[in-house]
């Protein structure tokens, strides 16, 4: 009978859950971006990253108005740094830019073992990708991973009270994808800022980010990070910045950052949907733009830059 369960969770996982449907038809939609762009020889960008990539650069835009070859594999933070990063570096050739854009508290927290991440590994029949496993060379955990497809009670009780309701069952769908990866925000809620990411880089990202060095030495891939925008109001902008050089500087050690005078901190509300890290549409067009400059001038903070902003003091109005 526990059996029978089990089957019948990850069936439903796999082939029902409107989050993993989505998730994995957005994987199929970017992989078949970059494949256009492997068509031309010339490097790529591969932007790997939690939701703040994904809302946040447009590869389409990038294309037409910049001539940057960009792939946006942007996913859900909740699938872990190592599926994330895992998954869209899968898709790097030899001469691309990999361009890591994890949100800092995914690299300073431990990392656990998110059942989300599981669950889109199975569903696209790549467990290996569920801990990084061609970066990391770490096994693939088949049974701990195999009890990770049941559905949550919540995510039950969401899909059957939005049944009842008729509201859409998921409050993403793979329209909100267009050709290049970029995910359109449609929803606006209330939402406080992200918090300061002040502690050091955990055990678990030093370990992540040293084995990405070693895969792009290997693969002849070449490494960046690239800090996410967040909304943050206009009086703790400061603060936000020089905790972030802070970050950056961690980061620095180990690949190159790419230089954004803002330091990740952008403060116009209006330009956030949901959270404090999705961009609207009109916003997304601004971070696109400035993300072309930054490519187009390949501008990179030295670690002296980064600590010398993070010890600046406020100046006094």
């Amino acid at each position: 009978m526990a059996f029978v369960a089990l089957l019948a969770a990850a069936l439903y996982t796999i082939r029902v859950n409107p989050e993993i449907r989505v998730y994995r038809q957005a994987i199929h939609v970017k992989r078949s971006w970059a494949g256009r762009l492997a068509a031309d020889p010339a490097p790529r960008f591969i932007l790997a990253g939690g939701s703040s990539a994904a809302f946040s650069v447009d590869g389409e835009s990038l294309l037409r108005d910049h001539g940057v070859r960009l792939v946006n594999f942007g996913l859900h933070a909740g699938m872990g740094p190592l599926f994330v990063t895992a998954v869209a570096a899968r898709e790097a050739r030899p001469s691309d830019t990999f361009l890591l854009a994890l949100e800092p508290g995914l690299l300073t927290e431990p990392f656990s073992s998110p059942d989300l991440g599981a669950q889109i590994g199975w569903a696209l029949g790549e467990q290996e990708l569920i801990r990084a496993s061609p970066i990391t060379g770490e096994r693939v955990h088949w049974m701990e991973d195999l009890l990770s497809l049941r559905p949550g009670a919540f995510q039950v009780f969401n899909v059957l009270g939005a049944v009842v309701v008729r509201k859409r069952i998921y409050r993403y769908s793979i329209r909100d994808f267009n050709e290049s990866g970029w995910q359109r925000a449609h929803d606006f809620r209330e939402f406080g800022p992200p918090s300061l990411p002040s502690q050091p880089l955990s055990g678990d990202a030093l370990r992540l980010l040293d084995a990405l060095a070693q895969w792009g030495q290997t693969n002849r891939v070449n490494l960046m990070y690239s800090l996410p925008w967040a909304y943050v109001p206009p009086d703790q902008a400061e603060p936000f910045r020089r905790v972030n050089a802070a970050f950056l500087a961690q980061v620095r050690q180990k690949m190159p950052v790419l230089k954004d005078l803002a330091l990740g901190v952008h403060s116009i509300r209006s330009h956030f949907a949901d959270t404090a890290w999705h961009l609207t549409p009109e916003a997304a067009r601004l971070r696109t733009e400035n993300l072309a400059a930054s490519l187009k001038s390949a501008a990179a903070w030295s670690r002296d830059e980064l600590e010398l902003l993070a010890r600046e003091q406020p100046q006094n109005p």
